[in-house]
């Protein structure tokens, strides 16, 4: 009826279906998109699919499928090892709202940096909408890196009702528990030997397809953070497949979570929940902390910046915008949230993403514990000279005035 009402006796014949001739949605522009995207061999049709959204390109993930099918004919691409289907499995955490459920786990960031050593991801997955709400490269897994992850976290979305891990110690280290109590979080893990009943592990496989490609070609450390941040931003901007089929026209994770949050707290709260373990000190002119009668140094490319200091019962690590920049190994006197470190050492310092200064900056040498490099990483300063008693000036005043006046 339309085109007989703009065309007339003429558009009521027959004609073919589809695009006219010569009229392709698929140009050379979006192939050679795809071409790019497909130097990472482990990208799959509708992760594909998803990029090019983000960037404007808008083919179904059936087009794309043989795009990188034409390309590895052309190119000699490797194809992806398919996931293969799986039984569907009832999840007993499944939420019916946002901020129901967090899910946080570890994942270890396979590399070529040997002097790096282990590196790990640290990730809290809201498991309604998908979406990423922490996550860092760290250099070691205690509990002190993933408490780290959880204040940013918090401190952005506010908590959950339910913060769902695997047995492992780290979420179940007793100062953890006791942050969890402080923000009213209950504590839920997964059954041992299960570890689908966690949606963290479906995103886990999704960074194994689109980050480890580029992971494993990164050449410092910097590159290595740039490549997780980047992962973090494409993941909760692109279309998931979780979300394919909802009647919003959500498709990201960031879409789903939009501008709702959990229970929120005022900094101070925050911060009285996790004062027994996170300290914050601003960084002097040469990159050093100090705290508790110490000079810890931190990174002297952020000075004047406010670091954060994580203590532990065993180390304290300095940070910065949740990147570690030093950790040292300590023995505190009294109890961790109180009183005095009797001994610092084995002073630590890792490379970070932050360029340092243009100028040189000037160390603090001494006669010992110089450590690599010949310069202090950490010194005890001296104590604070007691208090005079109140009064006493003006008594050794008086006395004086009486003495001359004998």
């Amino acid at each position: 009826m339309k085109r007989f009402i703009e065309e007339g006796e003429a558009g009521l014949e027959d004609r073919k279906r589809g695009r006219p001739k010569g009229v392709c949605k698929v140009d050379l522009k979006a192939i050679d998109a795809v071409r790019r995207l497909q130097k990472n061999p482990a990208l799959g049709e509708f992760r594909a699919h998803a990029a090019l959204a983000q960037v404007g390109i808008h083919l179904s993930p059936r087009t794309c499928g043989r795009i990188l099918t034409l390309n590895r004919r052309l190119y000699g691409y490797e194809k992806p090892t398919g996931a293969g289907k799986s039984e569907k499995k009832e999840m007993p955490f499944a939420s019916l709202r946002r901020h129901e459920f967090w899910t946080a786990d570890v994942r270890y960031v396979d590399h070529r940096l040997p002097q790096l050593g282990n590196v790990y991801a640290i990730s809290i997955l809201e498991n309604h909408s998908r979406a990423i709400l922490g996550s860092a490269l760290t250099r070691s897994q205690d509990t002190i890196a993933f408490l780290s992850v959880l204040y940013r976290a918090v401190e952005r979305y506010g908590s959950p009702e339910t913060l769902l891990t695997d047995s492992g110690s780290v979420f179940l280290a007793n100062r953890a528990k006791a942050i969890y109590e402080a923000l009213n979080i209950r504590k839920e893990e997964i059954e041992k030997g299960r570890p689908w009943q966690s949606y963290i592990e479906t995103t886990f496989n999704i960074q194994k397809r689109m980050a480890d490609y580029h992971f494993g070609r990164a050449e410092s450390w910097p590159e290595l953070v740039a490549v997780h941040d980047g992962w973090v931003a494409d993941y909760n901007g692109q279309s998931h497949w979780a979300h394919r089929e909802r009647k919003d026209g959500r498709r990201s994770p960031a879409e789903v979570l939009g501008w709702l949050s959990g229970v929120r707290y005022h900094s101070e709260d925050l911060e009285r929940a996790f004062f027994s373990t996170r300290f914050t000190r601003k960084l002097d002119s040469l990159g050093y902390a100090t705290f508790r009668r110490w000079r810890l140094y931190g990174e002297e490319g952020l000075a004047g910046n406010e670091a954060t200091l994580w203590l532990h019962a065993k180390n304290l690590t300095v940070e910065y915008a949740g990147e570690p920049l030093s950790r040292y190994d300590v023995e505190p006197a009294s109890g961790v949230g109180t009183g005095g470190l009797l001994v610092v050492r084995r002073p630590t310092l890792f490379e970070t993403s932050y360029p340092r200064r243009s100028w040189p900056q000037p160390k603090l040498f001494g006669l010992d514990a110089l450590g690599e490099g010949g310069w202090l990483k950490v010194f005890k300063l001296d104590e604070y000279a007691p208090r005079r008693p109140r009064g006493s000036l003006a008594l050794q005043q008086v006395l004086f005035a009486y003495t001359e006046a004998i």
